[in-house]
């Protein structure tokens, strides 16, 4: 048994990534994976204002789909202290064609960074996951996002950062 979990496991290893797309994407749209950073600062405890840098790689060809840079607003909506847990919503415009607007996004605290002078935890590395579209214009109208956002948040004194890695698939207009 050992010898075929091990067998499977090293034959799963040698089908690149792109073959075992969860996003299905409908008429109209291609299937692209999705590589990015953002970084925000705080501008109320529950708004952040900042860049998305994107890339986009259609999945069939590996051709780049989309390389951009824009605008990101992400809103807190609900948080829950007690498991470190919290629900967020972006706006990410990229230029006047192209933008999405993002709902019922997941985010988990998976660990406290930095304290502040009064001991209270200031800066955490956290975990979000994007997967509802609320609305898409341009190559985004219509699409789906499946992206994990793995990174930091700080509130600290003299270091009102975030940064995050997105990494993830996506379907977008064609």
């Amino acid at each position: 048994m050992f010898k075929r979990s091990l067998m499977t496991l090293a034959t799963l290893t040698l089908f690149p990534l792109q073959s075992f797309a969860a996003l299905q994407c409908g008429p109209g749209l291609r299937h692209v994976n999705v590589n990015g950073n953002v970084t925000t600062i705080n501008v109320t405890p529950t708004k952040q204002v900042g860049q998305i840098c994107l890339t986009l790689i259609e999945s069939a060809s590996g051709r780049e789909a989309f390389n951009d840079c824009g605008a990101l607003i992400g809103r807190t909506l609900s948080s829950d202290p007690e498991t470190g847990t919290s629900t967020h919503s972006h706006t990410a415009v990229f230029d006047l064609r192209n933008a999405f607007v993002t709902q019922n996004d997941q985010v988990q605290i998976t660990g406290v960074l930095a304290v502040d002078d009064t001991g209270a935890p200031c800066a955490f590395s956290v975990d979000e996951t994007i997967s509802e579209v609320q609305k898409g214009i341009g190559i985004f109208r219509g699409g789906s996002l499946a992206v994990t956002a793995e990174g930091t948040v700080s509130a600290c004194p003299n270091k009102n950062l975030n940064t995050f890695t997105l990494v993830g698939e996506a379907c977008i207009r064609k």
